[in-house]
């Protein structure tokens, strides 16, 4: 190996952070590279579009190194053009190739395509670097030290809810909403769109994106269908090859609800009826499928019993993938797990009745869907000991094999089970089940504050004060128990039928930090309610809550939001150039408050929560 490679992974694995000098992006420098030299040449006298990953596949011998040298050459040839392949999709390719010892080696992947982003732009940009933090979070680190020798800014911004999963540029939402009540939370209208100033996705509410598709061969029976196109192809030939094919009449069963998980089916002709039962014995139709459908993952995933029925509307052809041969498959190829985890997590919580409708779960027995945020899908249950209606908020199964998200998940949990507090919303257990996390939280019977002021306008003088001194109240417990909420929005408080409202969603809060621990600077929240100091990625600190409290007040107050720009940027230049709105309309006691609230430098935001707390 020459002195190039070698100097490069030993940088990576000793855990120090490359400099652009250790990372070469330039043709030469790989052209002295054997696998990256034999590849290229390759393609070059090849008049057929020749795939890196079936080349390095058949190169048996090829240590860690040159698989990546020849990665790299392709990544290189196919940078700016149409058919270029993301960061991520690679990396996956590696992991499955190398195993757990690949991070060294996907780091090579992520720095080379950051640095070709930046060289193509002839600039050094802070846009790239937050969208590469965001893309690669468990690269946060050398991401930013390796874009300090061009200057870039160190404010990076990551919604650690979301697990990125393409090259694209990503939009992000942050501050995802996670309903505790029957409302329409198919989308939270608060949640900030960021374009990072430069992206081009039509789809400006995405909290993830698939990975792009491999190209596959027309031949290929899964190669067309989602979301087993964006395995590679190697490893789409080992499931087709263990296909076993099954033909069934109209009204017969491919699957019976109860029955145990004994595989996937693959339909290629006709059509199908899904039925689910409510608990009553009765049978609700929740979907209909015809070819190119596939069914039966979730009991393949979570080891539980079929959660639905599947019946041939017509003569029907399928495909049927074993339950043993998927599993002798996922333990060799864990990605294959993990694409069709992401098919799981995409049907759940998509309507009122969905797959879990009616099933149990211990002592609770899930009734509907409430709502679906960008982490966790939250439906009602009854807790069948205590006959009394509970929330359960589930993780989604898009997230359980990210870390990340899972400790977020956990630790909202940990930081509210102790919480008793009556403008809070309880939590009253939690548990783990169909391959997931559940907590478990009190039901609250109403609306948020978001929606009601939708619906019927700014709140009086008197509903105000008497809204504000119970969040204030909340605020001021959760800030007594050293806790940052974060987030604080009217979408993420609930006005009770009784006219009580409770705080909810601690999935970003955090302990206050002391100084003595490492802060993150990293940020998370929602940008047009977040204090310009969080969203510079400072530690958490309940000042920042205040500010957050602030643009809450003002919305309800006036029904529109005090800040309505969706780019980083301009928040970013609003909060520099930061300017009180007017209140000369509003009685003195309300204008001092917000005014407090308000201030750009948290020293200067003197509010005493407890004094509102007696409004």
């Amino acid at each position: 190996m020459n002195a190039g490679p070698q100097k490069e992974t030993a940088n990576f694995a000793n855990g120090g952070l490359a400099t652009r000098s250790d990372v070469e992006f330039d043709l030469e420098s790989l052209l002295l590279r054997p696998a990256a030299a034999e590849f290229l040449a390759l393609t070059s006298s090849s008049q057929a579009k020749v795939d890196v990953f079936g080349f390095v596949h058949k190169k048996t011998d090829f240590s860690p190194q040159q698989c990546v040298d020849a990665l790299l050459a392709d990544q290189h040839r196919r940078h700016r053009t149409e058919d270029a392949v993301p960061a991520e999709t690679y990396c996956a390719f590696l992991r499955n190739r190398i195993g757990d010892d690949s991070t060294d080696f996907e780091w090579q992947i992520v720095a080379r395509e950051f640095l070709l982003a930046l060289k193509a732009k002839d600039a050094a940009s802070n846009v790239e670097l937050k969208n590469f933090c965001a893309r690669f979070p468990e690269f946060q680190e050398p991401l930013v030290d390796l874009s300090r020798s061009d200057g870039l800014s160190e404010t990076l911004i990551i919604d650690p809810t979301c697990s990125f999963q393409s090259g694209h540029e990503p939009t992000v939402t942050l501050g995802p909403t996670q309903p505790v009540v029957k409302d329409t939370f198919a989308r939270d209208p608060d949640a900030t769109k960021l374009d990072f100033d430069d992206g081009d996705d039509p789809d400006q509410s995405s909290l993830a994106y698939e990975p792009d598709s491999f190209v596959h061969d027309q031949s290929s029976l899964l190669g067309g269908t989602e979301p087993f196109s964006q395995l590679p192809p190697i490893i789409l030939e080992k499931i087709e090859a263990r296909l076993e094919e099954r033909r069934f009449k109209p009204d017969e069963h491919l699957i019976k609800e109860g029955d145990v998980g004994d595989g996937l089916y693959f339909l290629t002709d006709g059509n199908v009826r899904v039925l689910s039962s409510d608990g009553r014995n009765q049978n609700q139709e929740i979907a209909r499928c015809g070819a190119g459908s596939i069914l039966g993952e979730m009991a393949l995933l979570t080891d539980q019993p079929r959660t639905a029925s599947v019946v041939a509307s017509t003569a029907v052809t399928a495909q049927f993938l074993p339950m043993v041969v998927f599993q002798e498959l996922a333990s060799n190829h864990p990605v294959i797990g993990q694409v069709l985890t992401q098919l799981l997590a995409q049907r759940l919580g998509q309507q009122e009745h969905d797959a879990l409708s009616g099933k149990r779960f211990g002592r609770y027995r899930i009734v509907q869907r409430l709502g679906r945020g960008g982490m966790a899908i939250v439906y009602e249950a009854l807790d069948e000991q205590s006959e009394t209606k509970v929330a359960l908020k589930m993780m989604s199964h898009r997230l359980v094999y990210d870390a990340n998200a899972l400790k977020l998940f956990q630790n909202e949990a940990r930081l509210i089970e102790a919480f008793e507090h009556p403008h809070i919303v309880r939590m009253l257990g939690r548990f783990k089940a169909f391959r997931s996390f559940f907590i478990v939280l009190e039901f609250c019977d109403g609306v948020s504050l978001d929606h009601h002021v939708r619906e019927n306008g700014p709140l009086d003088a008197t509903q105000f004060r008497k809204i504000m001194a119970q969040l204030a109240a909340a605020l001021c417990y959760a800030h007594s128990k050293g806790i940052v909420h974060r987030d604080i929005k009217p979408s993420n408080v609930i006005l009770t039928s009784e006219g009580n409202v409770k705080l909810m969603d601690f999935g970003l809060a955090k302990p206050v930090d002391n100084g003595e621990g490492n802060s993150s600077r990293l940020i998370s929240g929602t940008p047009r309610f977040m204090a310009p100091e969080q969203l510079l990625g400072a530690p958490p600190d309940t000042q920042a809550d205040l500010f957050s409290l602030g643009c809450t007040a003002w919305k309800l107050l006036t029904g529109n939001e005090l800040i309505t720009d969706t780019r980083l940027s301009d928040i970013e230049n609003r909060h520099q150039n930061w300017q009180l709105p007017d209140m000369d309309d509003l009685p003195s006691e309300v204008s001092d408050f917000l005014q407090n609230c308000l201030q750009t430098d948290p020293a200067n935001r003197h509010v005493d929560l407890d004094a509102i707390s007696r409004w």
